[in-house]
């Protein structure tokens, strides 16, 4: 991300320039991280403003998580629940977690998801144990180059996404990109 920054390549949005530090470190984010908890809603099922209906779903499963570890598993003092509105890598999150891929539309892909997902995060004050092993994902675009081709600005450029290019950036109006993929039909 630093030299996608350097490089200019997020155009006018300046706040990913700022908080560098709690993008990086969970703790720097919520004082005493020790477990990032992510989930994917799918569009279909977020509504309009998935900002909402995603960050309920997490409220009830943090009461979940208070009843069976105790209320200190989140911080009392910080803001401990995020969907799109904190300094947090969420695609980085997701795919640390086993929920997906980054392909080339640079977007995060889950397999059966798609691209046209929400992530959600709890920030625990404990380590949290799971029982499965993660799956690594690997970036199974290929050879497919449906979006690349399909992108009407060429913001996307193989490795690189020049948001200044992008539709999107600027009207939040195109999905030319996840329309096109594979696992989003």
């Amino acid at each position: 991300m630093d030299q996608w920054l350097a490089q200019g390549l997020h155009g006018e949005m300046d706040y990913l320039e700022r908080n560098r530090d709690k993008r990086y470190d969970p703790a720097v984010l919520v004082p005493g991280a020790q477990t990032v908890v992510v989930c994917l809603l799918s569009f279909e099922h977020s509504g309009r403003d998935y900002h909402r209906r995603v960050k309920s779903l997490l409220y009830t499963l943090e009461a979940k998580l208070k009843e069976s570890f105790g209320e200190d598993i989140v911080s009392s003092t910080h803001q401990h629940i995020f969907c799109d509105s904190a300094p947090m890598l969420e695609r980085r999150w997701c795919v640390e977690a086993s929920l997906g891929f980054i392909g080339k539309n640079h977007q995060l892909i889950h397999p059966t998801l798609g691209s046209m997902v929400h992530p959600g995060e709890i920030v625990l004050n404990q380590v949290v144990e799971t029982n499965e092993t993660p799956t690594a994902y690997q970036t199974i675009c290929a050879d497919c180059r449906l979006c690349l081709d399909a992108c009407p600005t060429g913001a996307l450029r193989n490795t690189v996404w020049d948001a200044r290019q992008c539709i999107a950036y600027e009207t939040h109006h195109c999905l030319v990109c996840q329309n096109i993929c594979p696992y989003n039909t």
